[in-house]
């Protein structure tokens, strides 16, 4: 597995990046919009596949994840990096199989589950101010997009390149997550609700779940850069504090760091490690070899002998899995790539039985 930290670049943060529209695509499993189909034989499960990034990829990608402590729900990260490991939009995935609730986001700078993985708090990227320091329509369109006049938006701006004059802004936002999806008014519910705050750098939330911290700008144009300082926000009531109680503390993000995609160093796209999976009281294993990723039920309903059954979820290697295995963490080959760009994907298939 490539070392996180290595990267290898040769462009600036492009701006059509910053400038995506919102994607988001919050839904229960079985609503019209997929992504893509893969096709199942003989009673197999319902599977989907959807890219964790649709944005740009940078010139190396990190993936990494995080489960809630039931192992029901999951986010996953693709994190690209530009040129001098310089700032470039990050994208999302998180999905909970316990409420059959998925949704997926490009463009953002940071995301983090509430305590309790009842919100998501996340900050939008923009692009501001183009590399060569002008650029007076980025700003009043991000002006539109966000609610933020622009004299805000410059002053909580923060440079985006090391080797240009590109600025760019953080924009704070919240997903409730709904118990029931099916409900009805829930879809209104777990719209994201975008906050008139320019800040948001990074994201966390307090041990209690009550406040939403939003992170400095960054001293430097790196695109693993922390902030140093955090202002309270309520994400009920969108109250804006400048600084946290002294009382408050921050709860930890354990995520687990999955290979960096570079298209310098081979991933290798044959097998991994089996990942065990429960439905009730079945016991299911998937697999990944010669590049197929299946579930396998050892001992199935009626079978003689040592081979179980097997069923396709798609093409790749499974990295990590939600108990029930509804998600499926996974590199995929892109069938599009762009010269720089890693030719190899994370996705989440979404697997409906």
């Amino acid at each position: 597995m490539p070392n996180s930290r290595r990267w290898f670049r040769s462009s600036p943060l492009p701006l059509p990046a910053s400038l995506l529209p919102l994607l988001l695509f919050g839904c229960v499993v079985d609503s019209a919009r997929k992504e893509s189909a893969t096709d199942t034989t003989n009673a197999a499960p319902v599977v989907t596949a959807t890219p964790v990034n649709h944005g740009t990829h940078g010139m190396a990608e990190e993936v990494r994840w995080m489960f809630s402590p039931d192992r029901k729900a999951l986010l996953v990260i693709a994190d690209p990096a530009g040129v001098e490991n310089e700032p470039v939009p990050d994208a999302f995935f998180f999905g909970d199989e316990s409420r059959g609730f998925q949704t997926q986001m490009d463009s953002v700078w940071d995301v983090a589950p509430s305590p309790d993985w009842k919100w998501l708090g996340f900050s939008r990227a923009y692009t501001v101010v183009g590399g060569g320091g002008s650029g007076s329509e980025l700003l009043t369109d991000a002006a539109r997009r966000t609610a933020i006049d622009t004299a805000t938006l410059r002053a909580g701006s923060f440079p985006a390149s090391g080797m240009s004059m590109s600025r760019a802004i953080a924009q704070a936002g919240v997903i409730h997550i709904p118990d029931n999806p099916r409900a009805q008014a829930a879809a209104d519910s777990a719209a994201p609700r975008l906050f008139p705050v320019a800040l948001g750098w990074r994201v966390r939330w307090t041990t209690d779940g009550s406040t939403l911290a939003l992170g400095n700008n960054p001293a430097s144009a790196r695109d693993d850069a922390e902030s140093e300082t955090w202002a309270a926000l309520d994400p009920t009531t969108g109250m804006m504090h400048g600084s946290l109680p002294a009382n408050a503390k921050l709860a930890d993000l354990k995520f687990t760091r999955g290979p960096t995609l570079d298209p310098s160093l081979p991933i290798d796209l044959t097998e991994s490690p089996s990942i065990p999976i429960q439905r009730g009281d079945r016991r299911y294993t998937i697999e990944s070899r010669r590049g197929v990723i299946t579930i396998a039920d050892p001992n199935p309903p009626g079978a003689t002998g040592a081979t179980g059954a097997e069923r396709v979820v798609g093409a790749g290697v499974a990295l990590a899995a939600t108990a029930g295995g509804r998600y499926i963490i996974a590199l995929v080959p892109r069938s599009r790539a762009a010269q720089g760009e890693p030719a190899v994907e994370p996705v989440v298939y979404t697997v409906v039985w």
